[in-house]
């Protein structure tokens, strides 16, 4: 027997196997919703590639957003308070903090797996910090467990 292309069923528990358009899972026949994600949009056969979720867009630009922030402090506290003898070792170290962050977020944007695990590690990290961190650290564990998700970054590049 030859091996399946994602483009063919690959039926089993009889014929007519439908595939979750959003995470690429098989279903049933008499399935109405997805057994894996929820999802109600089946066909018959396996989703080409698997869209960006919309969280995944909005956390990536946010994180964006924080590492240029998170840099522009390094910045400042480096150059601008030169007088304080610990600042400038500070400012280097959100300087380079910043420059990670924005890489996990071009990673996490582009649909690198290792950047989803990355984030599902600082969230584990997050939690500590209660309440704001412990709450944010929850969401985010939640999110990135999730099958749509998981299955995102599970897929070829």
């Amino acid at each position: 027997m030859s091996a399946a292309t994602p483009s063919t069923p690959v039926p089993y528990g009889g014929s007519g196997v439908k595939y979750c358009q959003r995470c690429g899972a098989p279903n049933d026949p008499g399935a109405a919703y997805c057994a894996n994600c929820g999802e109600v949009n089946f066909r018959s056969v396996r989703p080409g590639r698997i869209e960006r979720p919309v969280g995944v867009t909005l956390l990536a630009l946010l994180q964006i957003l924080v590492s240029i922030a998170t840099i522009f402090i390094g910045l400042f506290a480096t150059a601008l308070l030169i007088f304080i003898p610990f600042l400038p070792i500070l400012g280097l170290f959100f300087v380079g903090l910043g420059v990670i962050e924005l890489i996990l977020a071009v990673a996490l944007f582009s649909g690198r797996n290792w950047a989803r695990i990355l984030n599902i590690i600082f969230a584990v990290l997050w939690l500590i910090h209660f309440p704001l961190g412990t709450v944010m650290g929850i969401l985010f564990l939640i999110y990135f467990t999730r099958p749509g998700v998981v299955a995102y970054f599970k897929q070829p590049h």
